[in-house]
């Protein structure tokens, strides 16, 4: 039923990750953007990163480039899985790939973001 979605946000995903490795010479991300009343040598606190409260974490990753490619991608290719298999019904298989693209993202966020400071 989602099929063609699917296909669209792998192929959207992997040129948006073409694009990044290859033609991206100035980081201009929400991730890279700090704003001059941020404390970024504080500690961090339990499920924190450095310098970033909770709320501007979450702005943040939803913000960022890097975060809408790997859940464009991950979404495409759970989605293409799940319903292409018919390992779920098109309803579910559509909020699984909803789910495993968020959580792949912010979690592929946060990486690049921790091992880049």
């Amino acid at each position: 039923m989602f099929i063609n979605l699917y296909i669209l946000s792998l192929v959207l995903g992997a040129v948006l990750l073409a694009v990044a490795l290859f033609f991206d010479g100035k980081r201009v991300d929400a991730d890279d953007q700090t704003r001059a009343h941020d404390d970024t040598t504080r500690p961090s606190q339990l499920g924190q990163l450095d310098g970033v409260s909770g709320n501007d974490f979450v702005v943040r990753t939803i913000r960022s480039r890097r975060f809408w490619t790997f859940f464009v991608s991950f979404f495409g290719m759970t989605g293409l899985i799940l319903d292409g298999l018919n390992l779920f019904v098109p309803p579910v298989a559509l909020l699984v790939a909803i789910g495993i693209g968020a959580i792949a993202a912010a979690g592929a966020s946060a990486a690049v973001r921790i091992g880049s400071s």
